[in-house]
């Protein structure tokens, strides 16, 4: 329980797309609509890699050292306040986004010991590139809201939005609530963890 004084658990919700015509930030945003009518306790913020323009990794330190360049030292920055991400993610050949990895392999230690959740579109709702995400996030020690049950999908994704860019009935999958009290969950635990420490 918090505090009159204690500042919210801040969670990252990343848009992982970044070409024209992409419809992850219309997703994004419906899912921060929609996860703002829940009282989580967490703070959602909307971190959309299409606004980063960032090029292709090639840092000639390997981010695992933590010699940071200075756009990594502003990821980093960004990254590292976080105490927790929901990652809205499409499929691209049967995996995430080349931009949405690109961004991950900037920094490391950043993501460690927190948690992420997963709200995927597609033809199936990205579950692929959501087990591919899992896996990722696992080399970073990110503890992931893994159950498939746990996962936010919107199926069939250029037929299922409306013009307000709103799934239609049927095409939206998953309970936002309960998403976000098992993240809710994960993000005290390992908050005061990562405290301990």
């Amino acid at each position: 329980m918090l505090n009159k004084n204690q500042a919210k658990p801040k969670i990252l919700v990343i848009v992982g797309t970044t070409r024209q015509g992409r419809v992850g930030r219309k997703v994004a945003d419906w899912y921060l609509s929609e996860a703002n009518k829940v009282d989580s306790g967490m703070e959602l913020e909307l971190f959309d890699l299409a606004d980063l323009k960032l090029p292709v990794f090639d840092e000639p330190v390997p981010p695992m050292h933590h010699q940071y360049g200075a756009l990594q030292k502003k990821l980093a920055e960004k990254v590292g306040s976080a105490d927790g991400f929901v990652f809205v993610t499409g499929e691209y050949n049967h995996s995430i986004p080349g931009s949405l990895k690109n961004f991950i392999d900037y920094l490391n230690a950043e993501w460690n010991h927190k948690v992420a959740a997963y709200v995927g579109y597609g033809g199936t709702g990205a579950t692929r590139a959501i087990e591919h995400l899992i896996q990722v996030m696992a080399e970073l020690q990110v503890a992931s809201v893994a159950r498939s049950s746990d996962h936010i999908s919107i199926t069939q994704v250029w037929a299922a939005l409306d013009e307000s860019g709103n799934p239609k009935p049927g095409f939206a999958h998953g309970d936002i609530s309960a998403q976000l009290k098992t993240l809710s969950w994960w993000v005290k635990a390992l908050k005061q963890a990562r405290e301990v420490n």
